[in-house]
């Protein structure tokens, strides 16, 4: 959709470009042909800009995209572990959306967070075709519980354990990890040592 509004943008600019250079100075006569201009000039090349922007955004949110990088292939096959790992429960139980399944839990969810997201993501680019990733990957800062939080805060199976209501208050402040119970988020081991519930990620 945005890649049909994208080109559909771009051609409307090289025929508005067409028309100024065939006639510009007909067009300033009337306050028609200077609203066509304002167009061309302002209008257009902004829409073609956000809906470039707005593409490589949805483009670089999903899964194939992270794992679209060799350093991200393990990361990758960990969704397909046979295991309780984290993230292999959210992918193959299907609790997050399997084709934004990186996006939706290593995003940053407070204000301005996409945009955050976003600059990290850059990072990541930078570093995968100008330097050398770790091994293993380690993440900018500990991994809040308020990405946890988002989806399970007020989910009747989050609330209904025991330990998750005694302690809500010190998670909500980062002074308990959900990583302190919930130990295995990637497991690297498994993917080693070839123990997949079905067949590895495409």
């Amino acid at each position: 959709m945005n890649t049909v509004f994208v080109i559909a943008a771009l051609a409307l600019c090289i025929g508005l470009a067409v028309v100024l250079l065939a006639g510009a100075e007909r067009l300033l006569a009337s306050t028609a042909g200077k609203l066509v201009l304002l167009a061309g000039i302002g209008v257009l090349p902004l829409a073609v800009s956000v809906g470039g922007l707005t593409a490589g955004v949805v483009s670089s949110s999903q899964t194939s995209f992270c794992l679209s990088c060799h350093e991200m292939t393990p990361y990758g096959q960990s969704l397909f572990v046979d295991g309780d790992s984290l993230v292999a429960v959210h992918f193959q139980d299907r609790l997050v959306d399997r084709d934004y399944a990186c996006y939706v839990c290593h995003k940053d969810y407070a204000m301005f967070g996409d945009v955050r997201t976003k600059l990290h993501g850059l990072n990541h680019l930078l570093v995968h075709y100008f330097g050398e990733a770790s091994d293993p990957i380690e993440l900018y800062a500990p991994y809040p519980n308020a990405n946890c939080l988002h989806c399970h805060d007020d989910s009747r199976r989050y609330l209904d354990v025991e330990v998750h209501v005694r302690f809500a208050a010190d998670m909500a402040r980062d002074e308990r990890s959900c990583l302190d119970c919930h130990r295995s988020s990637h497991d690297l081991d498994a993917v080693h040592a070839g123990q997949f519930w079905q067949a590895v990620a495409r």
